[in-house]
C-alpha cells in the first residue's frame, strides 16, 4: 500500500468495526479491497485478536492499516513487530508529538525503534542474517498516517506533515467537535480545514485520505486528490444488504400484503 500510494495510485480500504473473523477479511481482499482497517481506538479488541487479523490481512493479500489507541511506546513496538507496518495514528496536535511518534516507529538512522531481530512478523518471518538489512526494509516498509482531528492540529499543520509521514486523513466528526460545531462534518471550518491538508499533502508528497460512506463522496475526494478512501465497514455492509433483503421481502411496510396472497 506505502509504494501505490507513493506512485500516486488510489487505495480502496474497508473498515472492521467490532468484527473478529478473519473470513470476513478474505471477503473483503476477494471483492477488490487493497487495504482494511482495524481501529484499536474505539473497538475492544485486544492485541492478540488486532494482530491475528493482520496477519489473516497478509494472507489474504491486502495490507492491514491500524489506527492504535495512542502514541506509547507499547502500542506502537506491538503493533510494528507483529506485523503491522501500517498505522494511521490519532489526536495528535504538537509537532513535538509527532517527532515522538517517528522516533518510536523507525530503526535508525531514522528513528529509535526498539531492536529486535528474531525472525517474527515483524520482518515477514524471514531469518535474520544482517540486522542493518533488516532495519531498512522495515523502515521502507513502515507507513504513519496522521487522523487531523483538532483545531491545534489544523493550526500546526505545516509543522506535523513531515519526512517520516506518509499520509493524512481528516477526522471530522472529532474535528467538528474540537472547533465546537458538534455533529456538523459539513461545517465550513471542518471542510475549510480538510482543502488545507488536501492541499499541503500535495505541496509536499503526502498521501492524503478520506473516510467517505457514499459514491457522491468519494467522487469529491478525489477532485480533492485523496488516494486512500476508506469506504464503510463491515456493520454497514451487513445493514445495507439486509435492509434490501428486507424491502424485497416484507415490502415497504408491515402492512404491505404478501404479493402471492
Amino acid at each position: 500500500m506505502k509504494e501505490k500510494l507513493q506512485q500516486g495510485e488510489r487505495v480502496l480500504g474497508c473498515s472492521f468495526n467490532e468484527a473478529r473473523d478473519p473470513g470476513s477479511v478474505y471477503a473483503l481482499a476477494a471483492a477488490g479491497a487493497d487495504t482494511v482497517f482495524f481501529d484499536f481506538e474505539h473497538n475492544a479488541h485486544n492485541t492478540e485478536t488486532v494482530l491475528d487479523l493482520v496477519a489473516h490481512a497478509h494472507g489474504a493479500g491486502i495490507a492491514p492499516l491500524v489506527r492504535p489507541p495512542s502514541v506509547e511506546y507499547e502500542w506502537i513496538t506491538r503493533l510494528l513487530d507483529g506485523g503491522c507496518q501500517s498505522l494511521l495514528i490519532p489526536h495528535l496536535r504538537t509537532p513535538a508529538e509527532v517527532h515522538n511518534l517517528i522516533e518510536l516507529s523507525f530503526y535508525h538512522p531514522l528513528g529509535r525503534r526498539g531492536v529486535v531481530m528474531v525472525g517474527g512478523a515483524g520482518v515477514n518471518y524471514q531469518e535474520v542474517t544482517d540486522v542493518r538489512h533488516a532495519m531498512r526494509w522495515a523502515n521502507q516498509q513502515t507507513l504513519l498516517g496522521l487522523v487531523i482531528e483538532t483545531a491545534e492540529a489544523v493550526e500546526n499543520l505545516p509543522d506535523m506533515l513531515v519526512p517520516g509521514i506518509g499520509l493524512a486523513v481528516v477526522g471530522h466528526q472529532d474535528l467538528a467537535h474540537s472547533f465546537g460545531v458538534a455533529g456538523e462534518p459539513n461545517h465550513h471550518l471542518v471542510v475549510d480545514a480538510e482543502h488545507q491538508v488536501a492541499a499541503l499533502c500535495r505541496q509536499r508528497g503526502i498521501a492524503f485520505g478520506a473516510f467517505r460512506s457514499d459514491p457522491v463522496a468519494i467522487h469529491a475526494a478525489f477532485d480533492q486528490g485523496a488516494q486512500l478512501i476508506v469506504h464503510g465497514g463491515i456493520l454497514a455492509y451487513i445493514r445495507r444488504c439486509v435492509r434490501e433483503a428486507a424491502e424485497l421481502v416484507k415490502g415497504d411496510g408491515p402492512d404491505t400484503p404478501h404479493p402471492i396472497a
